[in-house]
């Protein structure tokens, strides 16, 4: 990853556990080891707002496309890969100081992980990657699935059914709240 990069990374870093924690800002402390890094690894503005964000444009879509299940995670899995880029940034950096800081912001994400995101994202990813490692061309693969197809087609209508009957509970509990 090349090190341009890494002050917007620790930018989005900062812009998402803001949203998260639905404040107006972060701890001081946490604020303070992003601003640190932030001069250690060099803004450059220019280079940073290439047009090209990493996460926000997936945060500003996040709460318009998605239902809050869904919301949170997505934020899951943007707090995991924080994680695992600050992990990496840490264990390439040379200076004692710089991996310190890098431990306090990864710590902080792994409390707000715990604390607000509990659940099975790195199981979900790893179903996730499973399925697109799926080689489409093996014709073995093809067979399997068209024999599948009939049982994954009954699940996925099933869910189907169940989400839209809690949207017609929902709107029939709204319209009934509004009757006089």
């Amino acid at each position: 990853m090349e090190i341009q990069l890494m002050p917007f990374f620790l930018g989005m870093c900062l812009l998402t556990c803001q949203w998260m924690m639905c404040e107006t800002s972060v701890s001081e402390n946490l604020d303070q080891s992003i601003s640190e890094l932030n001069k250690y690894y060099g803004e450059k503005a220019g280079e940073l707002h290439n047009g090209q964000p990493v996460f926000l444009l997936i945060l500003k879509e996040l709460k318009v496309k998605f239902e809050e299940t869904e919301q949170k995670l997505l934020m899951s899995i943007i707090i995991d890969t924080y994680s695992r880029i600050f992990a990496r940034m840490k264990n390439e950096s040379q200076s004692e100081n710089v991996k310190e800081r890098l431990e306090h912001v990864l710590e902080h994400l792994r409390k707000l992980q715990e604390n607000y995101f509990p659940g099975k994202s790195a199981e979900l990813r790893s179903y996730a990657e499973d399925l697109w490692a799926i080689k489409e061309d093996d014709p073995m693969v093809q067979r399997k699935a068209l024999y599948e197809m009939k049982h994954v087609y009954r699940q996925a209508t099933a869910m189907q059914r169940k989400d839209k009957n809690k949207d017609r509970r929902r709107r029939q509990a709204k319209n009934r709240r509004q009757m006089p």
